[in-house]
């Protein structure tokens, strides 16, 4: 038994038929049959129901493939810090992309990590919305993301940063008077939220439904733009607690018709893909800082 063996079973699993398996890890249907033949003789146990159309797992093959697929992960888990322990070569840019609402306290303690080997390695840091930096991670895009704690993905591990208050505000300016802003306001005036141009989602829009949000809607590039027009007048939407506080224009909208939200912004790494080591080390900066419980 082998790892390539145990590879092509999970390759099944996933994609439903042999054909489509051997496509996916780039051998002929015929070699991936005969491995997996050979592997169930070698163990004298029957892994797939070939009886039927769509191939599935016996019962001693679900078993089986339980303990094949935790294998499976820890070999990559340990090849991966092999590798990472392996590498010597210096980095010259570490590429993260970081959720708008993370504080600059975050952001500083990773310019310092970039700082500091001999040649100090460029930071380049590209927006996130939400989910937005998971799928870059995981095809090699980026080197870390700033976004929320990634939930039922198997393929990231993350780290907690810090807790983000999201509430509803809107401008002196809009209310005209010193009125209070009911739902029928929030509904006859525009909601500002963020549009991601580079997915076509509107990802800020899904975080909490506030109110009744009828009304039409303005989509901005950024969330800089957002807290911009939002303080000068042009409607009304989520932002940080503490930005909300900083700006004296600006009208916290009672919970009871909008409720706050809280947003767990994590330091996020693929699981399973090595990093580089500007990367690791602020990796590890941030898994000190976190088991110190700062």
């Amino acid at each position: 038994m082998n790892l390539d063996q145990l590879e092509f079973v999970r390759a099944v699993i996933e994609c439903g038929s042999f054909r489509a398996a051997a496509d996916k890890v780039g051998r002929s249907q015929p070699a991936l049959s005969v491995a997996i033949k050979n592997l169930e003789d070698e163990l004298s146990l029957t892994i797939f129901d070939r009886s039927e159309y769509k191939v599935k797992l016996t019962p001693e093959g679900q078993a089986f493939y339980a303990v094949a697929k935790a294998t499976l992960e820890s070999a990559q888990y340990t090849a991966r810090v092999g590798i990472e322990l392996g590498r010597h070569k210096a980095d010259t840019e570490l590429h993260i992309s970081a959720d708008p609402l993370i504080s600059t306290e975050i952001l500083e303690l990773i310019a310092l990590e970039c700082a500091r080997p001999v040649l100090p390695v460029n930071l380049i840091i590209s927006k996130s919305i939400l989910q937005g930096g998971y799928q870059r991670l995981l095809d090699g895009e980026i080197d870390l993301a700033i976004a929320p704690t990634p939930k039922n993905n198997e393929d990231l591990e993350s780290i907690f940063l810090e807790d983000v208050i999201l509430v509803t505000a809107v401008s002196r300016r809009l209310l005209q008077e010193k009125r209070t802003p009911t739902k029928e306001f929030l509904t006859k005036h525009p909601q500002i939220l963020v549009y991601n141009s580079q997915t076509n989602e509107r990802p800020d829009a899904t975080i909490r439904k506030t109110g009744k949000e009828a009304g039409h809607k303005i989509y901005v590039p950024d969330h800089h733009t957002k807290v911009k027009m939002i303080e000068g007048g042009v409607g009304w939407g989520r932002i940080a607690k503490s930005e909300c506080t900083k700006e004296k224009n600006l009208v916290l909208i009672d919970k009871s018709i909008a409720s706050e939200t809280h947003l767990e912004l994590c330091l996020v790494r693929p699981k399973n893909r090595p990093i580089g080591v500007t990367a690791r080390s602020v990796w590890n900066a941030f898994q000190k800082r976190s088991t110190q419980g700062r």
